[in-house]
């Protein structure tokens, strides 16, 4: 990236904590049905990012990307400008986070970083935490500008079926196949047909992302193609922005994030896989 890394470490992030244009925002989102054991505690300075709520408001599909008068509002009543360097991170390492990053971009906000192993690693690194988020105490105008990344909906997937799109899913490979019981309990299981599995969180390690070489091998590996359109899909449109940020960083150019991903296919009359066929 010419202007600045995708990902940065906690201690750029120290070293740059009380620029004015340094602003950092928690994404941390928890799976429905799930408790995890999180550290507690923010990154000094930092706000929450809640991507439920700064989300176009859909009664089963909770935090669908939202509009630009919605994200500009939210932007500034957070005192976020465009020309701002936004670091985002969350506690579980490198999860949600994505999310975060991925919405700035399709706003077309490219100072947007994530920071590698997120809480954890800040903490690790020996560095404080508050005991609360930030808030800020004046606006800003924020303008969004056009977007770098696009998104896809179910629609336009089923008009494209019949041309077997590549359709990378970041579930696990359980839910993938549909031998694993989905988090939400309403849906199917299985898949979108003729997808790929490359489970995200196995792209992982220790709350880090792996070294870009082990990335571009498991990417070789699943037979990903990232010089053609590649559509990315999980159980929400959380982790599906963890693999677009993923083949971002290994160069890919034409990533469209399906929004509504499992949990609108899943509860939808539209066609699945399952198994090993």
């Amino acid at each position: 990236m010419a202007v600045i890394d995708h990902l940065v470490t906690s201690n750029w992030l120290a070293a740059n904590l009380d620029r004015e244009d340094v602003k950092v925002l928690d994404g941390t989102w928890i799976m429905p049905n799930t408790v995890p054991e999180l550290p507690v505690g923010f990154i000094p300075t930092a706000q929450y990012f809640d991507i439920d709520k700064v989300a176009s408001q859909h009664p089963m599909l909770k935090h669908m990307l939202p509009d630009a008068v919605q994200f500009e509002a939210a932007m500034g009543e957070m005192s976020i400008h465009v020309t701002d360097h936004v670091i985002c991170y969350d506690r579980f390492g490198v999860r949600s986070s994505p999310r975060l990053w991925w919405t700035f971009r399709e706003f077309g906000h490219e100072k947007v970083s994530i920071l590698d192993g997120g809480l954890p690693d800040w903490i690790y690194s020996g560095y404080n935490v508050s005991q609360s988020p930030s808030k800020p105490t004046a606006k800003s105008g924020y303008k969004s500008k056009a977007s770098n990344i696009s998104v896809i909906s179910k629609n336009e997937i089923l008009e494209t079926l019949q041309n077997n799109p590549q359709i990378v899913d970041a579930r696990s490979l359980g839910r993938f196949l549909g031998t694993e019981s989905e988090p939400r309990k309403h849906l199917r299981s299985g898949r979108i047909p003729g997808s790929c599995s490359f489970p995200y969180m196995e792209q992982l390690r220790n709350g880090k992302l792996k070294p870009l070489s082990e990335l571009a091998k498991a990417v070789s590996v699943a037979k990903i193609d990232l010089n053609k359109p590649i559509v990315t899909s999980c159980g929400s449109g959380v982790t599906a922005a963890g693999l677009a940020f993923i083949f971002t960083l290994l160069g890919a150019k034409d990533i469209r994030v399906y929004d509504g991903s499992w949990s609108e296919w899943g509860a939808s009359d539209a066609p699945i896989e399952v198994g090993h066929g």
